[in-house]
């Protein structure tokens, strides 16, 4: 054989053996990241009660089975808001952890969890309970430190995923017509049969309320005539605190015929003009309107539909009444 030939193949066959041995000390294996594990995993049809706790902040809600809606437990008979709601009970069924940092918690307070900043406890359909424990920011402010009560193991969850949940006890997610007064009151105006029969508006130069002169030429309203500032401000302090007994009708549809309790088109009206001075120095106007239709059978309460959301709640009858002092009483005048 050829001398040449014959180191040349010596050669390959040194490079092969070299591959092969390397090949099998290390042999090549397709490394997959795990999927970051979930807390747990959970149907939102299985959910039941969802308790938060954040700081001193704490409440709960309870899913009402017939209404297919989420109930305040501080608050009799109060709803949650459904766009504010949206996608909570998606969150809950299974919040994924970014990592699993330790099988098990030697030093609980090194993560917060000792005292933790936020507490989230499920009641599932079988009664069963999950209870998770959030601690303290990983020092990008990305993550959480948590874990699950019974569950040794320490793992990251997202910081967004916790501000959603627990911002619902520090901002609770209220229905629309479960109000308070924000900003200054501009101007009153009440309708009866679909026309303004008083209004009242605020003159910023003076600081006092004057009567509006009907029909309405201008927005705000303006008058010459003054009215009493110190009652009016008291009416509107009023106002600003329903006595909400509860729901009558949840949800109706567009169109819906409202004649069973009494709010409908022709019904008493008010509309309250709010105006707010934003970062920007731009005036923000919002109303507040509420529709008052008839008493509940036992006369404790008066259905009203409140700032043009479709469900018919039940205000307290007098402080009904008092509201509807200002459409029918005398005219508030400042007499001095």
């Amino acid at each position: 054989m050829n001398l040449r030939l014959l180191l040349v193949m010596i050669t390959v066959l040194s490079y092969v053996a070299i591959g092969v041995t390397w090949f099998i000390a290390n042999p090549k294996e397709e490394v997959k990241e795990q999927t970051p594990p979930f807390f747990y995993t959970l149907s939102p049809e299985d959910l039941r009660n969802i308790k938060i706790t954040s700081g001193d902040a704490v409440d709960s809600w309870t899913l009402n089975t017939e209404e297919r809606r989420w109930f305040f437990d501080s608050l009799e008979g109060i709803p949650v808001s459904l766009y504010r709601w949206g996608g909570i009970t998606q969150l809950l069924g299974g919040p994924r952890t970014q990592r699993v940092l330790d099988a098990k918690i030697d030093d609980e307070s090194l993560y917060g969890l000792d005292d933790p900043d936020a507490s989230i406890i499920v009641t599932l359909r079988d009664g069963s309970i999950i209870e998770m424990l959030l601690g303290d920011l990983t020092p990008d402010s990305g993550n959480n430190y948590a874990r699950i009560v019974d569950s040794p193991q320490l793992v990251l969850v997202d910081a967004s995923w916790a501000q959603v949940l627990t911002r619902l006890v520090n901002e609770p997610p209220l229905p629309d017509w479960y109000y308070t007064i924000k900003g200054e009151i501009r101007e009153i105006l009440m309708f009866e049969e679909n026309e303004v029969i008083r209004a009242y508006g605020f003159d910023r130069e003076t600081e006092a309320w004057y009567v509006c002169e009907l029909p309405l030429e201008v927005d705000p309203c303006t008058g010459t005539q003054q009215a009493d500032t110190e009652a009016l401000n008291a009416e509107m302090v009023h106002y600003g605190q329903p006595d909400i007994h509860g729901v009558a009708k949840l949800g109706l549809l567009e169109g819906a015929d409202y004649t069973p309790w009494g709010t409908v088109i022709d019904a008493p009206y008010i509309a309250i003009r709010l105006e707010n001075r934003t970062e920007t120095n731009v005036t923000e106007v919002t109303r507040l309107t509420m529709t008052f239709g008839d008493l509940t059978d036992d006369g404790q309460s008066r259905y009203v539909l409140a700032n043009e959301t479709p469900d018919v709640i039940k205000v307290d009858s007098d402080w009904a009444d008092r509201v509807l002092e200002l459409f029918y009483g005398d005219p508030l005048l400042d007499n001095g």
